[in-house]
């Protein structure tokens, strides 16, 4: 049987979820969002570039949702912390009111421009989810459909809070996408990849 596929999704068909409740160790516990880098905050320069043309813009983060309100339409508060990213994506596909989410962490800066498009074309009835992987470094970095959400409060409820668990249930896929695996994991990442003025 030849594998159904799903006619071509548009990003209006999908909300955008940005993870931003990362404890940030490897960054001296700062929210790496808020970080500036040439005048911008990381996730500015994520929404500019990653971010457009979707329904909406939610942003799920641990503290300062002051600042996430001013670049979504709506803002999640993690109850508790140390929850993991799977926490996250079930608190975003609890809150999408489309059938698909599209997710970036708040720090994403060299992502491929078509990501999106890469990601969900492989979308169809049977993949639910589709996460993007760089380098063999696996990232939250995905497109999911919201029945992906049984899978992941199973897990919760399982007390597994890891992406790689999530990873492992069927139904998910992994894809290629260059320039995924690229985030902030402490202020010199930061100031070796943003020494140069912009033009």
């Amino acid at each position: 049987m030849i594998p159904q596929s799903l006619p071509k999704l548009h990003r209006s068909e999908f909300t955008l979820g940005i993870l931003a409740g990362g404890s940030g160790i490897r960054a001296g516990q700062r929210d790496k969002g808020l970080m500036v880098a040439n005048g911008r905050t990381l996730l500015q320069r994520s929404l500019e570039a990653y971010g457009t043309g979707f329904n909406e813009v939610i942003a799920c983060c641990r503290d300062n949702a002051w600042f996430y309100s001013q670049f979504s339409n709506r803002v999640l508060c993690d109850v508790k912390s140390g929850q993991g990213p799977l926490q996250g994506l079930s608190a975003l596909l609890s809150a999408t009111e489309t059938t698909y989410l599209a997710v970036l962490p708040c720090d994403q800066y060299s992502l491929s421009p078509n990501w999106f498009e890469q990601l969900s074309s492989a979308l169809s009835p049977t993949v639910k989810g589709v996460f993007a992987v760089d380098e063999g470094r696996h990232t939250p970095c995905c497109v999911l459909h919201r029945d992906a959400q049984l899978q992941i409060n199973t897990l919760l409820q399982q007390s597994k809070r890891s992406l790689m668990a999530l990873l492992d249930c069927d139904g998910l896929e992994l894809m290629t996408v260059p320039g995924a695996g690229m985030d902030i994991d402490h202020t010199q990442t930061l100031q070796s990849n943003f020494q140069s003025p912009e033009p």
